[in-house]
């Protein structure tokens, strides 16, 4: 997952280990070839539509900080980019269903699939802030229930028109002079799109679906249409039963094959070359956080005036319900801080550090340990791997865990296949 300049972690556009050069194709080429060398499934892109704004509507503290959020090239950009400096990765980019139209979604992610030979994935987004609905002509952000509904029907219809080109269609019949074959090439029935699209299907037929929420009704919608799951768990067990319900109601409500559903759980790595030198590195990420600036940071998330370090933080996440705009992310963030009882310093720190996110501290043979038992014990069918720092922490975890798990044999040494969908089904 790449979205600098900070990722999971709030000081990460500060820290002298960090490339600044995040506006360079030279950043996102170079991220790209090491994560390939590592063989990685995909690399994918995150997005946002509008600078994050406090309660009153103001984004100084997001730029003045370096907020998530302060900066973000389209991502659809990224990926052409990335597929011409790349052979074999996957490339996933973010778009909203809520503000972009069908037609154009469709078009965009099939040029990138084309573009790199079928490495393309769609991260299906919803948006969230009202920030984001003004700077698309909106007076605000629209129900959570009323975005997932339009999702769905934004989805249905780019997958039509994805398939409005049978696999036969372009005939290219130089002899015959026959282009495409009009009849396999077809309208689609719906309200958003009458189609056809201007291309045909790609190598892998189309992109991969990708979708993050967390909420139940986010769940739903995963069920129903992902092929990739970007989770969030605090705990192996918790791991597990997200895994469980997501595959139980693909299978159960949907009558999709749960094999076809890969899973993912976001963990953040700090890797030394041994355990004390990871704890170590965490120890100076750790202290490169300023709980001041952590608590203004926070306050801004959370649209509060003023945060108190001393109070429970479950108190003052429920009198701030709803500030953020995503359900699932508040109720994870409850949920961790119930179970921890952490204060709301605590959760500042955290927060700053790596969102709540599961760290993984330690040594390629301790990190590839917990790797190993989450995947085996059926909580994880994979990784979202997030990084503290730009490229650093990637290089770490490519030159010291991805040979580690090659090792044991639970890793690939080499792509087998060409496309993304191939990767996954690997």
């Amino acid at each position: 997952m790449v979205n600098p300049p900070t990722s999971q972690y709030a000081e990460n556009w500060r820290n002298p280990l960090s490339r600044a050069d995040w506006l360079s194709g030279a950043f996102h080429a170079d991220l790209a070839r090491t994560l390939e060398r590592g063989c990685f499934d995909m690399i994918f892109f995150a997005d946002a539509l509008a600078v994050p704004e406090d309660g009153a509507g103001d984004y100084a503290t997001t730029l003045r900080t370096a907020g998530k959020g302060a900066i973000y090239l389209d991502p659809i950009a990224k990926a052409a980019l990335v597929a011409g400096a790349t052979s074999r990765i996957g490339i996933g980019a973010t778009v909203s269903t809520s503000f972009v139209p069908a037609y154009a979604i469709a078009r965009q992610l099939l040029s990138v699939d084309h573009l790199s030979g079928g490495r393309a994935a769609w991260n299906i987004v919803t948006s969230t802030t009202d920030a984001e609905a003004r700077n698309l002509g909106h007076a605000g952000i629209a129900a959570p229930a009323e975005r997932y509904d339009r999702a769905d029907e934004v989805v249905r219809t780019v997958g039509e028109l994805w398939r409005s080109w049978e696999p036969d269609a372009l005939v290219h019949d130089r002899s015959r002079g026959v282009f495409a074959d009009a009849a396999r090439v077809h309208r689609i029935d719906g309200e958003l799109s009458r189609g056809p699209l201007t291309l045909p299907q790609s190598p892998q037929g189309h992109p991969v679906l990708m979708q993050a929420g967390s909420s139940p009704r986010g769940r739903a919608f995963a069920a129903r249409w992902a092929e990739v799951v970007f989770a969030i768990g605090d705990s192996p067990e918790e791991m597990r039963e997200l895994r469980r319900e997501i595959r139980d109601r693909a299978r159960l409500d949907h009558g999709r094959d749960p094999d076809a559903i890969r899973v993912l759980q976001g963990v953040q790595p700090v890797v030394g070359w041994t355990d004390a030198e990871a704890d170590a590195k965490l120890a100076a990420l750790v202290a490169q956080i300023d709980l001041p600036s952590a608590l203004e940071k926070l306050a801004r998330l959370l649209h509060a005036d003023a945060l108190d370090a001393s109070a429970p933080a479950v108190e003052v996440l429920a009198a701030h319900r709803g500030a953020t705009g995503s359900i699932g992310f508040e109720d994870m963030l409850a949920a961790v801080s119930a179970r921890r009882s952490l204060t709301v310093g605590d959760l500042a720190i955290e927060q700053a550090l790596n969102q709540l996110h599961p760290q993984l501290v330690g040594s390629p043979e301790t990190i590839a340990d917990e790797m190993q038992h989450l995947f085996e014990s059926e909580a994880a069918d994979g990784f979202i791997v997030m990084p503290a720092l730009y490229h650093s922490s990637f290089e770490d975890f490519v030159n010291g865990v991805v040979p580690e798990l090659q090792r044991r044999g639970i890793f690939r040494r080499a792509y087998a296949g060409a496309t993304l969908r191939e990767h996954l089904a690997e």
